[in-house]
C-alpha cells in the first residue's frame, strides 16, 4: 500500500492507496495548523486503511507550488517516512492534481491556486503539449490564458468574476467548493510516476515554489 500527503495550501488531503486506488482517505480545512494535525492525520487514514506504517510501499506527496509553509510540513513528513521505511518517494506537481479530473474532456484545462493577495499559481493544460507553470498577478491572468480553456482549481471563486469580465461571460469555470483536490487523485498520479520509474530522492526533493515576473523583473533592476 501506498500514502499520499498534500499539504499545499489550508486545506489537508491524506490517503492510502493500494496500486493507486485509495482505500482510505480524509481531506480537512487545517489552515496552519498542518504542522500540528498532519501526523494524526496520518495515523487516523493508516487506521482506516486496517494496515500499519510500517507495510507501506511507498510515499507520494504534493509538490507545489502552495503555500511556503504548509508545503514544508507535507514534504518534509513524507522524506522523513520514505527514509525511515526505505521505500520509493513520489512528488507530483499540485496543480497537476488540480487539473487531472478535467484533462480529457476536449478542452486546454488551466489550475488555479491563491498564491498571496492579489497573485495567482497557474498551471496551463494544452492539449499536446507539457504543462506550463508560472505566478502572475491577477490584472495580467486574464492576458496568459487562452480564452476557450476550462479554469479549474483552488483559486478559481477569488478571480471568477475577473476572468467573466475580462474574458466574457460565457468562459468555462469549474466552481467546485474547496477543497478541491483529493489525495486519490495524488495517488493515481502518483502510482503511474512509479511505474515509470519516475521516483525522487528524499535527500533532494524540494517543494516547486514559483516566483513572479514583478519579482524577477526588481531583482534584475536591482542587480543592474
Amino acid at each position: 500500500m501506498e500514502l499520499a500527503i498534500d499539504t499545499s495550501t489550508r486545506f489537508a488531503s491524506v490517503g492510502v492507496a493500494d496500486k493507486g486506488e485509495v482505500v482510505a482517505e480524509m481531506t480537512w480545512r487545517s489552515g496552519r495548523n498542518h504542522s500540528v494535525e498532519l501526523v494524526p492525520g496520518i495515523r487516523h487514514v493508516i487506521g482506516l486503511a486496517g494496515t500499519d506504517a510500517d507495510r507501506l510501499d511507498a510515499v507520494y506527496v504534493a509538490a507545489g507550488p502552495g503555500g511556503f509553509s504548509a508545503l514544508r510540513v507535507g514534504m518534509s513528513t513524507a522524506k522523513g517516512m520514505a527514509a525511515a521505511l526505505d521505500v520509493p518517494l513520489v512528488a507530483v506537481p499540485t496543480l497537476d492534481v488540480e487539473a487531472e479530473p478535467y484533462l480529457r474532456l476536449g478542452r486546454d484545462v488551466h489550475a488555479v491556486i491563491g498564491a498571496g493577495r492579489t497573485r495567482r499559481y497557474l498551471g496551463r493544460y494544452v492539449q499536446g503539449q507539457e504543462p506550463e507553470y508560472s505566478v502572475v498577478e491577477d490584472e495580467e491572468l486574464a492576458s496568459k490564458v487562452s480564452t476557450d480553456a476550462l479554469f479549474c482549481g483552488e483559486g478559481i471563486p477569488e478571480v471568477a468574476d475577473l476572468l467573466r469580465s475580462r474574458l466574457g461571460a460565457s468562459v468555462v469555470l469549474a466552481l467546485a467548493t474547496p477543497p478541491t483536490r483529493r489525495s486519490a487523485t495524488l495517488a493515481m498520479l502518483a502510482y503511474g510516476r512509479l511505474q515509470d520509474g519516475r521516483t525522487d530522492d528524499p535527500r533532494s526533493l524540494q517543494p516547486i515554489y514559483l516566483r513572479s515576473t514583478q519579482v524577477e523583473t526588481a531583482e534584475q533592476a536591482w542587480s543592474g
